[in-house]
């Protein structure tokens, strides 16, 4: 049995879709349809780090006949032309992961001149429909995922430099229509998901009491509380669940033992220091 959160583990879920009977749907596919199949997954990947490592994974679901959706930010480490044009090569939806209001601070106006050419340039290369919010906790340039960038934080937030986002990227639709920008849809604001079993790998867990703002209302949830990828392949297999939308961050999967034991490291004390300052916040 493979550690949890490892390449390798990733290809046993992916092999287990594969087996069953659940239709993969990517997140046009699901908007689009006028008829839902009986059993259904819905794979969505927000690109959040190294979207090289990301190539990897598209090729493996390629391989065993699955299409995704995958999110990519518009931000110079991440916005990589040739890695996204092989993902789209490889069959996969290609969406914009949109944080227009962290970026602009919450200055509405350019916000929304930000994400009009933003989601143009997708729309130019990869013809894509739909969007998705970032929903990280950190301000633009900002990066506290890994260890490194957990102690780099450290100088910013005792000078008392703006770190945490106070922004909520999908309030946009308050006030605009998805109409407006040529798309069909958000990976959030266009489903119910009151009947899907809504499951996030966010902060390296699928456990619900480790998520600050990556929660959905899902009827479905409290009856499958899953902690482990185990479990997840384990309601796969046997078909309990008839509708399920995965979230998977691919930097949380790794696939050698250093880089595992590292991240994992740095999420326990992300979770620990989220835990702290927000809980002083009142969030």
């Amino acid at each position: 049995m493979s550690l949890d959160f490892t390449l390798a583990k990733y290809r046993e879920i992916v092999d287990a879709i594969a087996g069953s009977e659940y239709k993969v749907l990517t997140i046009k596919d699901y908007i689009l349809s006028s008829r839902l199949p009986e059993k259904y997954i819905i794979i969505r990947h927000d690109v959040d780090l190294d979207p090289h490592y990301q190539v990897r994974f598209a090729e493996l679901e390629h391989q065993s006949g699955i299409h995704t959706s995958y999110y990519f930010r518009y931000v110079e480490k991440i916005f990589k032309k040739d890695v996204i044009d092989k993902v789209c090569s490889l069959g996969h939806e290609i969406g914009y992961h949109y944080e227009v209001f962290t970026k602009a601070r919450g200055d509405e106006k350019a916000a929304m001149e930000m994400f009009r050419d933003e989601i143009a340039v997708f729309k130019k290369h990869w013809d894509t429909v739909t969007v998705c919010p970032h929903g990280g906790s950190f301000v633009d340039h900002t990066d506290g995922y890994d260890l490194k960038g957990i102690i780099r934080l450290i100088p910013k937030m005792l000078s008392k430099k703006s770190v945490f986002s106070k922004w909520v990227n999908f309030d946009i639709w308050e006030k605009y229509r998805f109409d407006e920008f040529g798309i069909i849809g958000d990976s959030y604001k266009s489903f119910d998901f009151s009947n899907i079993l809504y499951l996030s790998d966010t902060g390296r867990s699928w456990d619900i009491r480790f998520k600050r703002l990556d929660k959905v209302n899902s009827n479905v949830n409290p009856h499958f509380p899953v902690r482990k990828s185990d479990e997840i392949i384990e309601i796969i297999r046997s078909g309990k669940v008839n509708k399920i939308y995965l979230l998977v961050h691919f930097e949380q999967w790794k696939d050698n033992f250093t880089d595992w034991l590292s991240w994992y490291a740095a999420q326990i004390i992300r979770r620990t220091g989220k835990k702290i300052l927000f809980g002083m916040k009142k969030v």
